[in-house]
């Protein structure tokens, strides 16, 4: 390991510090759609796929959701950092292809993947440093991943006369992000994310990478009539933008859906089993360094 300072002692870098670079950089692509799914009768075993039938839109379409990604080749350990909206929903791995997927994302979503560093970059000049085992811990030709902040998840919002909650995030909102339709003659709703913005300075581009995130429950009023809900599950996420950090959360894609029943359910959307005894914290960095596209 090496560190390196200027003539005045200031640190440049350590090379022990260092351990993850760039590895690639772009826009989401889409990459598939997962439909949602419910149990054919509250009797039958949820274990049993047959059990299962698409959630429908219409007489004719099943209620899906799209999921963007990006694929990367030979990774170790990567890490993603976003910034535009989105949920990582899973990571496939097939041969030495790694393809991440997010739900609630779009085609203006960025991503900066990073992984350990490797000696597999061609250019020059260049400093490298390896361990004792001869593996390379530094590569000057990788840009480095330097996190600028770590920013905790707040709390939810305030509770309904039921006990559910009105937003997930206190001091944030909730929004559409799928316009609603008909279903059966009903209006659904649509997809809702709740939200919370976090200021950070202003006009720096920031993305953001979220460890571990929570689930919700998500019970969606349904006009034309009383008792009609749905009830479906929601994936936490955080991404970066312009002047700061969002924490989010959105529908879980491919998620099971429920009707019930209940006279109880009177607000558009309100949220439940939220977890409350921690809260994620969202890694955060600044991109005006980063090369964009990059492979």
């Amino acid at each position: 390991m090496a560190k390196f300072s200027k003539d005045n002692g200031q640190l440049l870098f350590d090379t022990a510090l260092i351990t993850h670079g760039l590895i690639k950089s772009g826009y989401m692509s889409y990459l598939q759609s997962w439909t949602r799914r419910e149990l054919r009768s509250a009797q039958l075993d949820p274990n049993d796929g047959s059990n299962w039938f698409p959630s429908a839109v219409s007489s004719s379409e099943s209620f899906a959701d799209s999921l963007y990604g990006f694929t990367v080749y030979n990774a170790q350990s990567p890490i993603v950092f976003i910034s535009g909206s989105g949920c990582l929903n899973g990571v496939s791995v097939s041969g030495n292809a790694t393809t991440f997927f997010y739900s609630n994302a779009d085609a203006s979503t960025k991503f900066y993947c990073f992984d350990l560093m490797a000696d597999n970059i061609p250019g020059s000049p260049y400093l490298k440093t390896y361990d004792t085992s001869g593996r390379i811990t530094f590569n000057s030709l990788q840009p480095p991943l330097n996190v600028v902040g770590a920013v905790q998840a707040p709390g939810p919002g305030a509770v309904d006369q039921y006990g559910r909650y009105l937003t997930c995030y206190s001091g944030g909102g909730n929004r559409t992000r799928q316009a609603q339709g008909a279903v059966n003659g009903v209006v659904y709703k649509g997809k809702v994310d709740s939200y919370v913005n976090i200021p950070l300075a202003a006009g720096v581009e920031y993305a953001a990478f979220l460890p571990w995130s929570g689930s919700v429950g998500y019970a969606v009023f349904l006009s034309g009539g009383s008792g009609n809900f749905r009830m479906y599950s929601g994936v936490e996420g955080a991404y970066g933008y312009n002047g700061g950090l969002t924490f989010m959360f959105g529908a879980s894609a491919g998620t099971s859906e429920s009707r019930p029943f209940n006279q109880g359910y009177t607000m558009p959307i309100t949220f439940f089993n939220l977890p409350t005894d921690r809260y994620p914290v969202a890694l955060v960095i600044n991109t005006g360094n980063l090369p964009f596209p990059y492979n």
